[in-house]
């Protein structure tokens, strides 16, 4: 236990324990002055501890400039090994972009297959639903009350022949 100022103290930092070493040997330096001597005493280490404030801003002016000068500086800490948070923060905005150019296509895709936007924005919605909701299972998609039937057009030739044109439904099978 160290003694500061007629009181004990019981754990110190190195710090503290500095400061009270100091503390003490000064309370024996000025113990025996008068109030004369003393407050010179005061003013010529208010005067030291001025000048090596002073001294010490200098020293930290320098360390900045000569570490501005260093050259060949790293400017990014790396790591020891992979940031798996950043990693996945960085991956996490590619498969996103990967997601949304396939949603891209889809759309294009079910627009040019003649499917009507509004059926489009739903299936869509409901896709990007079950991809980030982790606790859905299924997805339905309403079947609509109007379903548009293909319209079929004959060509006739000059000469009386019929020829059918290409049947878009046949893809689909024999309905």
């Amino acid at each position: 236990m160290s003694v500061v100022a007629g009181r004990e103290l019981s754990i110190m930092t190195p710090q503290e324990e500095l400061y009270a070493k100091f503390y003490n040997k000064g309370k024996i330096l000025v113990k025996d002055m008068d109030t004369t001597q003393l407050r010179e005493h005061r003013d010529e280490l208010s005067q030291i501890a001025f000048e090596a404030k002073a001294t010490l801003a200098a020293a930290d002016d320098e360390l900045r400039e000569r570490k501005a000068k260093v050259v060949n500086k790293e400017w990014t800490v790396t790591p020891t090994g992979p940031d798996q948070v950043t990693s996945d923060a960085i991956n996490a905005v590619k498969i996103r972009k990967e997601r949304m150019t396939k949603m891209d296509r889809l759309q294009t895709q079910l627009r040019s297959a003649g499917i009507d936007e509004d059926i489009i924005k739903e299936m869509v919605s409901n896709l990007e639903r079950k991809a980030t909701e982790k606790n859905l299972k299924t997805v339905t998609f309403n079947k609509p009350v109007f379903e548009p039937t293909a319209v079929v057009v004959q060509k006739v030739k000059e000469n009386g022949e019929v020829k059918q044109p290409f049947n878009p439904s046949s893809l689909f099978g024999n309905k």
